[in-house]
């Protein structure tokens, strides 16, 4: 399991209980919300991911590779799915290897 899929199950499971949360923290609105600006972080990794992956061609290089602050902010948009997954970390499905 990926962190991207590991962190979008764990977001499924937030919505699903955002109905129960209690006014005091904002209510059901604010849980959903919540859910869905992590879901933009964790959406915001995946299309840099690619665009780097894609700059690199099939066999790992390219004719111009992506510039160095490409690799930056996938290094930034990964280090946040990292924070993310912290908040998970006693799910059986949490791998030690994401741990900033």
């Amino acid at each position: 399991m990926t962190i991207v899929e590991f962190l979008f199950a764990r977001l499924d499971e937030d919505e699903r209980a955002a109905h129960a949360a209690s006014s005091a923290t904002g209510g059901p609105s604010r849980a959903r919300a919540d859910v869905d600006a992590k879901r933009r972080i964790v959406r915001g990794y995946v299309v840099a991911h690619e665009a780097c992956m894609n700059g690199l061609g099939a066999h790992g290089r390219s004719a111009a590779p992506p510039p160095a602050d490409a690799w930056a902010a996938l290094h930034a948009w990964r280090r946040a799915l990292e924070h993310l997954a912290a908040v998970y970390e006693t799910h059986p499905d949490y791998e030690e290897s994401w741990r900033g």
